[in-house]
């Protein structure tokens, strides 16, 4: 017996939507299996991942989550923000905004307690990416870390966002601040001598001590925040430049600059409208009321010389790479959306 038009139409698209759905469950597979090893280090990343530790999850490895099932391999129905902060790149103004803005918008905020940038190998990254995927949807969920490759180890990407500003404002910032700290919140102690804390940042270039230097941890951190955790992310080169650049453009959903933060704001309320839904004018509000980027202000902070500048960007010259091409992006955003500062 012929069937008619409408059930052939029917029968195709059963077909279509079987096909799809093996396909989903092929690709979302558990991740890889690493070597045996236990991570006590790692409950301290339990602890910033909202995940209270407890007897067993000390003793967490690879090969234990996949047999536990407990990575879930699934679509989320629900959608993860991943704020990977940079350092002295607005970060806390964010966080403000973020918890005035969660419950109106019915997400959770997940703030990470962690604030040292580390680097983990492949079989620590594992856990650390079971612990984000398990917190709950719809979230926002910060950390300072480098980005991490979700799907290499079988989980749904989350939605990327991020925020930079010009490398050597971040430098300068960052230098006054492990000194000083900012006007809402004090230093952290240090041990730095009396010479050392008066030192300005133009001294400390003809130095070259290592706050300043070109090798250092912060010599190009901008490139390793969007670069990663392999090998080629950890040495100043060219090839970390353009890893980081393909990571931005393939799975970062805003990066905004601190200099047009208005703009960022209003960037993100069209793009992602679940989670930051009046987030400019409640950052307006905020500042009305509580003058808060005056407390956001490095304290005794004193602007680098010409000479030190140009010294200072040819140091930076892989990040400024970074910078501009993120820059560029945001600005094409911009225009594409019809936003203007």
């Amino acid at each position: 017996m012929m069937m008619a038009a409408g059930e052939v139409r029917l029968f195709l698209a059963l077909i279509v939507l079987a096909g799809l759905w093996t396909a989903l469950q092929l690709y979302y597979t558990p991740g890889q299996e690493a070597r045996g090893r236990t991570y006590p280090l790692l409950v301290r990343v339990l602890y910033s991942s909202g995940v209270v530790p407890n007897e067993s999850t000390t003793e967490l490895t690879p090969a234990a989550l996949k047999q536990k099932s407990v990575v879930n391999t699934r679509l989320r129905d629900r959608p993860l923000v991943f704020y990977n902060r940079v350092p002295k790149c607005g970060s806390n103004s964010m966080k403000i905004l973020l918890r005035a803005i969660a419950k109106n918008n019915y997400f959770a905020f997940h703030e990470d307690r962690v604030y040292v940038v580390e680097t983990f190998e492949d079989d620590e990254l594992q856990i650390y990416a079971d612990l984000v995927y398990r917190l709950p949807a719809p979230s926002i969920y910060e950390k300072q870390i480098f980005y991490v490759d979700f799907q290499r180890f079988g989980f749904q990407q989350p939605l990327y966002i991020n925020l930079v500003r010009d490398p050597l404002e971040r430098r300068v910032s960052w230098y006054y601040y492990i000194r000083f700290g900012r006007v809402g919140q004090r230093a952290i102690p240090r041990n730095f001598s009396q010479q050392r804390m008066a030192q300005t940042f133009d001294e400390c270039v003809f130095n070259n001590d290592w706050e300043c230097d070109a090798e250092g941890k912060e010599g190009f951190l901008l490139t390793k925040f969007f670069c990663g955790h392999d090998q080629i992310c950890r040495q100043p080169s060219q090839m970390a430049v353009e890893r980081a650049k393909e990571n931005i453009r393939r799975h970062y959903t805003v990066v905004g600059v601190l200099e047009e933060f208005s703009s960022f704001l209003k960037v993100l309320e069209v793009v992602m409208p679940q989670f930051f839904r009046g987030a400019h004018d409640t950052w307006q509000d905020l500042n009305q009321q509580k003058n808060l980027l005056e407390d956001q202000r490095t304290i005794n902070r004193s602007p680098p010389s010409p000479r030190i500048r140009k010294i200072m960007r040819e140091r930076l010259k892989l990040d400024y790479q970074v910078y501009y091409f993120i820059r560029e992006r945001f600005h094409m955003q911009k225009a594409r959306l019809g936003i203007q500062d």
